[in-house]
């Protein structure tokens, strides 16, 4: 009997599946998840005889487990992801554990939680994909992701004003600097933090434009800056810096900062957004693409036409 997967009720499967404590199954009859411990062996039988009753995709702890590894390794963030390796390795109150360390890091922690759900939802919807070829259907598509939620509920996106936001991104910055000392050791470090300082001063801020986020109790959570290019190019802006508190990473900030600001430099009437620094981190070169932006050597641009942003 075939079904429709709706949002409620894959979040009624995964509820169900994380249940460690019972048995359940989907009745396509009724539309629901309903527990095998409820039914009559009879009842059982005659659903399955109908094609009405289809098991839950297998979940255990052990899943859970993996959940967990996997997160921890995406955490970005050099202490979280310390404390959340050293709770997997210890093999006594794992999830427990892995819990409390969540807990002091709350916006980490919502990313965990959406991590989560979007593994399961992904689980769920290929279980779903195995029943429609069995009916001849289609599969249906991946695409979707919880993180926007967490954007645009918890955090503001404003344009840059010097005035308010350069003290905040030069501190923020002096915490960037020594994040690559941590991660590098020895002088190579040293001199990667110096160049990256190098780019802030209050002058160069001044004379910037962009995007900042904040959170809903004004903390700074990251920023996206740009200048133009006058006098030797028209209608050109560089990219001078962009970068997210470590706190608020992998929450997709970064991508809403891009799209934002893109939009304000098209309003602007600006033609091209180039990036011509030469270090860009890997999770980022994907979501240039997406953006639009095309490699020349080692820099990339972004050709602002009404034609070209709507392909991306």
């Amino acid at each position: 009997m075939q079904f429709e997967l709706t949002k409620s009720l894959i979040e009624s499967i995964i509820f169900s599946m994380e249940d460690q404590n019972g048995e359940f199954a989907f009745d396509a009859a009724s539309g629901s998840v309903i527990s095998l411990e409820s039914l009559l062996q009879s009842e059982v039988e005659e659903l399955d005889g109908q094609d009405a009753l289809y098991s839950l995709p297998h979940w255990s702890s052990n899943d859970g487990f993996e959940i967990m590894e996997d997160f921890a390794e995406s955490v970005r963030v050099p202490k979280v992801r310390a404390e959340l390796e050293q709770v997997l390795s210890n093999g006594r109150g794992v999830f427990r554990n892995f819990k409390n360390v969540l807990s002091r890091y709350p916006q980490i922690e919502k990313q965990f939680h959406a991590f989560k759900q979007k593994k399961m939802r992904s689980v769920v919807v290929e279980w779903y994909n195995s029943l429609r070829e069995s009916w001849g259907l289609e599969k249906l598509s991946q695409d979707f992701d919880e993180y926007d939620v967490l954007v645009q509920s918890d955090f503001e996106f404003r344009p840059y004003n010097p005035a308010k936001d350069s003290d905040c991104i030069l501190t923020e910055a002096k915490k960037i600097a020594d994040e690559i000392k941590a991660e590098y050791d020895s002088n190579p470090a040293k001199a990667l933090a110096h160049f990256w300082l190098c780019r802030f001063d209050y002058e160069s801020l001044s004379a910037s434009g962009g995007i900042v986020c904040r959170t809903l109790s004004e903390e700074f959570a990251g920023c996206l800056l740009f200048s133009g290019c006058e006098p030797f190019a028209e209608n050109v802006v560089a990219l001078t810096s962009f970068f997210v508190n470590q706190n608020y990473r992998g929450l997709g900030i970064t991508r809403e900062l891009f799209s934002r600001g893109i939009s304000q430099l098209k309003e602007q009437g600006i033609q091209y957004f180039i990036i011509v620094d030469s270090v860009i981190p890997d999770y980022i070169e994907p979501l240039l693409a997406r953006c639009g932006f095309e490699k020349k050597g080692s820099a990339y641009v972004l050709e602002l036409t009404e034609k070209k942003f709507s392909q991306s």
